[in-house]
Formats: C-alpha cells, sequence, structure tokens
C-alpha cells in the first residue's frame, strides 16, 4: 500500500487529530502498553504530571491499536503536528515497525510509531497500578482530566478489540474508577461532552486467555475512516 501509515495506540486511536484517507484496527508485535510516561500539558502540569501510555519492548507483548493512512497533500503538514504533538510536548521519538492489520488476510504494513524513550524528560517508568491509578484520577490538563483519556482508550479497546484482554489497561481502569468513587467524584463529571462510557466496569471473566497472533480470529469490521477536528489529546 503506497503512502505513510501511523499507528496509534494511545490518544491517537480515538483522536488523531490529522487528516487520513483510511484506517485500519490492528496490533503490533514486541511490545505491551504501559502507562509510565509523564505528561505535563495535555492531561497534567509540570507541578503534577499526568500519565499517558507509551510501549515497552517484551518479546511476548503485542498492542493493539488503530494505524491511519495519512492523506498525500497534507502528509507534511499532518507529519509536523505529530512532531509537536508527540515529540515536542510530549517526549515522544519516532521509529517504524511491521503493523498486522485484523485480517490476517492482508500482508503486514511498515508503520510510523511514536515510542516515549527512558531517556526523555516525562519519562516516569514502572510504577505500581495502585500509583498509577491515584495519579490519574488526581491529574487534569489543557485537553481535559487524566481520567479521561484512560477511559477513552479503554473504551476503544473494548469496542474495537473485543477479543483482546489488556490488563494494565482495563485492570488501571478499574482502580481508577474506584479511585473516584472513594472521593465521591462522578466519572460523568470528567468527561467533557462524551457520554458513551459507564461509571461501572465489566469485571474480568475466569480463564480469559489473551490470543496469540497465531490463533487470532480474523475479522472484517474496522473503524470507519472520518476526519476530527479536535487537536487536542
Amino acid at each position: 500500500m503506497n503512502g505513510l501509515w501511523v499507528f496509534g495506540y494511545g490518544s491517537l486511536c480515538w483522536n488523531p487529530g490529522f487528516a487520513y484517507r483510511d484506517s485500519k484496527i490492528g496490533y503490533v508485535c514486541g511490545y505491551s502498553r504501559r502507562f509510565w510516561q509523564g505528561n505535563d500539558v495535555h492531561r497534567g502540569t509540570p507541578d503534577k504530571p499526568g500519565r499517558v501510555a507509551t510501549l515497552i519492548e517484551d518479546c511476548s507483548g503485542i498492542t493493539w491499536g488503530r494505524a491511519f493512512l495519512l492523506e498525500n497533500e497534507d502528509s507534511n503538514s499532518s507529519l509536523a503536528y505529530l512532531e509537536n504533538r508527540e515529540g515536542k510536548l510530549g517526549g515522544y521519538s519516532a521509529t517504524f515497525v511491521k503493523f498486522q492489520p485484523r485480517d490476517r488476510k492482508e500482508d503486514t504494513i511498515p508503520v510510523l510509531l511514536y515510542i516515549a524513550r527512558d531517556n526523555n524528560r516525562l519519562y516516569i517508568g514502572p510504577t505500581s497500578l495502585p500509583q498509577l491509578a491515584t495519579d490519574i484520577a488526581t491529574s487534569i490538563g489543557n485537553c481535559g482530566h487524566n481520567a479521561e483519556y484512560l477511559m477513552r482508550l479503554a473504551h476503544f479497546m473494548r469496542e474495537n478489540v473485543p477479543e483482546y484482554w489488556d490488563d494494565h489497561l482495563f485492570t488501571l481502569e478499574m482502580l481508577v474508577k474506584d479511585r473516584l468513587k472513594e472521593e465521591n467524584i462522578p466519572l460523568k463529571s470528567l468527561m467533557g461532552d462524551w457520554d458513551v462510557f459507564s461509571d461501572d466496569y465489566a469485571p474480568r471473566q475466569e480463564n480469559v486467555t489473551e490470543p496469540s497472533t497465531s490463533s487470532r480470529t480474523d475479522f472484517s469490521s474496522l473503524v470507519p475512516s472520518r476526519k476530527l477536528r479536535c487537536l487536542n489529546i
């Protein structure tokens, strides 16, 4: 496939902020998603950074997300936007990896991936899930509450990849909701104009296993391609 593809595994999944002409649900291998990157603009402040997703190298890891094919005529402006959002403000660096679309009959695609290395100024690193939940439940930035970022990402995964359990993400979602309940903070009050969510969480089913790439079911549904006006994360 001609053109430049970008892989999103955090806020890009639900709010890319740039023009694109196609998108596909799929995954990259060799990485696992973790909320180990700080954020002092969009979901936190310099005094109290929020927590956002990055990827860590994991030989057995699989990270699901959404790949976007940039508009040819807007590719330079989209890349400049991404470099500012992910690089300058977010602390992420760019690399290329192979992306496998959900339909495994399709060939892998080289995609641009933004990842937070452990030498960037905002990297916080390994943290217990309870502490992560506390940080997320108490942080807010220019784009809104940190909990909104987490809930939107969890919703994206649940809606688009229901066959896959992301233990780090969904356990963190549960813990953040518990923290908010303890503080009597209604989740709805933190979600802006987004109302596609529940104050309750779906507990993990017993004996759920994470499917391997060799046994994963093929799906034909894709997230509809559309252009979003909001440029925040």
